[in-house]
């Protein structure tokens, strides 16, 4: 089955086939494929998904640099010479790997990363993965040079970001950090002037998504008793036992405000008291219908007012 060619409806009609996710048995949300053939392997968790996504973004040479849990890997195998996999195993199963395979995977894409470069960057309010104004050194003749250039300029005056990185030798000049980076420094005081640079943290989106929270998604989460499975796929703290009461669920939803894992149960359920009477046929894909939780909360609650 080909994801690309899967309607709103074909989606939804997997996901109810398919509830649970394929790897923990959390209520799956996303379609899970295959991002070079396009081929449908099953429906996942959020959580499931997003780490079976950077084990595979692990596998190919990136076109930035590697996302969290791919460059994790890369930098113990860099650094170590090998890298600890046992706990990916059910993952592998299920990508139809086995961990030597994987890890062989691992180990062939880092031998293209040959040539050491030296970035740095003036310490602006922008994070450092976030800036553009790279000065780039290389490609240097090897990891030596690399810390001589390193331990140059984090001795510098001026604050700024100092980035080692491990790129490709295919020809492509980037200005900024590419593939991997295996070291991630700054000059004496540079975080202490990003902070202040960036000032105060604005907390009114968070401030409002939790109000928004309380008076859209906590009323559907008690709309119905839930189950002690259901309470352990949504909530994140696994030793937190089941609230006995609707008041003890609501102080638990309000204590903890906006969590991911209660938004996906709420949309389910919202989806299912809806039974299709959405206001686009395209939020029938509980992956797609998160996207407007606002909307889509607002809607099941009008439907329910009383005339």
């Amino acid at each position: 089955m080909d994801y690309r060619k899967m309607s709103a409806e074909a989606k939804a009609t997997f996901l109810a086939k398919h509830p649970r996710c394929g790897l923990c048995a959390r209520p799956s949300v996303q379609i899970d494929h295959d991002h070079v053939s396009h081929e449908v392997r099953g429906a996942l968790c959020r959580r499931c998904n997003s780490r079976l996504g950077s084990l595979e973004v692990a596998l190919r040479l990136p076109s930035g640099t590697f996302q969290s849990l791919a460059g994790d890997l890369h930098r113990a195998l860099w650094r170590a010479g090998a890298v600890e996999l046992e706990k990916y195993a059910e993952d592998f199963a299920y990508l139809g790997l086995m961990a030597e395979e994987y890890e062989r995977r691992l180990r062939a894409v880092q031998e293209r990363l040959v040539l050491p470069y030296v970035y740095w960057a003036p310490v602006t309010r922008e994070a450092a993965i976030r800036t553009r104004e790279w000065t780039k050194i290389g490609p240097l003749c090897d990891d030596e040079e690399a810390e001589r250039h390193r331990t140059r300029l984090v001795a510098g005056p001026a604050p700024r970001w100092v980035w080692v990185t491990r790129e490709p030798d295919d020809g492509v000049n980037s200005p900024v950090p590419r593939a991997l980076v295996v070291v991630a420094d700054s000059t004496e005081g540079a975080r202490e002037l990003h902070q202040r640079l960036r000032g105060p943290v604005d907390m009114s989106r968070r401030e409002a998504r939790d109000r928004a929270f309380a008076e859209l998604v906590v009323p559907v989460l008690l709309s119905r008793p839930l189950t002690a499975e259901q309470f352990r796929g949504a909530h994140w703290l696994e030793r937190e036992e089941l609230p006995t009461t609707e008041k003890e669920l609501r102080e638990l939803l309000l204590r903890y405000g906006y969590m991911a894992g209660w938004l996906d149960l709420a949309v389910r359920i919202v989806l299912e008291d809806l039974a299709g009477a959405l206001p686009s046929a395209a939020w029938a894909v509980p992956s797609r219908a998160r996207w407007h939780w606002l909307e889509l909360f607002a809607h099941w609650r009008d439907q329910r007012a009383p005339i």
